[in-house]
């Protein structure tokens, strides 16, 4: 009879505990910390990027700040336009078996992240040596 007793007790824990813990992330300000749907998680991938590309954007303006010359500058900015061209098409290929699916946002914006976030890392470097 105890060890029924503790059993339910310890189930009726767990419940608790589960309920609580699921009301927490529903409640959390962050919605991706539990997305689970498709379309959810599209979307968080979404603002992943996003928030990769005002990095990216923010350090591009830095590195131009502290460039003397204009033809630099302007190497620079031919080199960022054609690395944008580069990621763009990149990304296409790499999801475009994907095409028309419901996952194809996440992995054409999943691509778009990875390569923002290493061309940012690149853009620091140079940074640091300026």
């Amino acid at each position: 009879m105890k060890k029924i007793t503790f059993i339910i007790t310890a189930a009726l824990c767990l419940l608790l505990a589960l309920k609580a813990s699921t009301a927490n992330a529903q409640t959390s300000k962050d919605p991706c910390a539990n997305a689970q749907t498709q379309v959810e998680i599209n979307e968080c991938q979404g603002r992943e990027y996003k928030k990769a590309d005002a990095a990216l954007n923010a350090i591009y303006k830095q590195l131009m700040a502290k460039i003397d010359t204009e033809g630099e500058r302007a190497v620079l900015k031919a080199a960022q336009v054609a690395w944008i061209k580069y990621r763009d098409a990149d990304c296409e290929f790499a999801s475009y078996l994907n095409k028309g699916g419901t996952i194809y946002p996440l992995v054409y914006s999943g691509c778009l992240t990875a390569h923002t976030q290493e061309r940012s890392k690149q853009l620091r470097e140079l940074l640091k040596d300026r």
